[in-house]
């Protein structure tokens, strides 16, 4: 028996048509626009109101293989938040949220950019031991760290 072929990498905004979220017009303005304006296409997207944030987070999630976490729905570990300060998690756009079961050592990170592959790196170095990281949306991460960092 021949081994599961992986899904071919998409585009985040080929996700998002897949997903019905947006048109392939919407896509190809936004596209456009975003030449002009600097703007990521999700931020573009989440500008403009045709996608929730934590819809292109999902999505980004899926285009790297990660897991998402809805922290809204999930109890941050003040221990394992205190890993970081206020400032280095506003920095780096991450919370960490638990130690993983069994392994102390081993924490739980959301992030909101998993494509920011040296941010990901300086982070895992700064928590130093074993790290998974996980897509959170970001508007949800900024209340996070408002909660747990004022």
């Amino acid at each position: 028996m021949l081994p599961a072929q992986k899904p071919a990498w998409l585009p985040l905004g080929a996700l998002l048509v897949r997903e019905g979220l947006i048109t392939n017009e919407q896509l190809e303005t936004a596209l456009i626009d975003q030449q002009g304006t600097g703007l990521r296409l999700g931020e573009l997207l989440v500008q403009w109101g045709w996608v929730e944030s934590s819809a292109i987070s999902r999505a980004l999630a899926e285009q790297y293989e990660m897991e998402f976490v809805d922290l809204d729905a999930t109890e941050i570990d003040s221990t394992a938040a205190r890993l970081l300060t206020g400032r280095e998690a506003r920095h780096y756009d991450a919370i960490p949220i638990r130690f993983l079961e069994d392994e102390d050592d081993h924490l739980l990170v959301g992030v909101a950019d998993p494509t920011d592959v040296g941010a990901c790196d300086e982070l895992r170095e700064k928590l130093g031991g074993a790290v998974t990281l996980v897509v959170v949306d970001q508007t949800e991460l900024h209340r996070a760290l408002a909660r747990e960092y004022s």
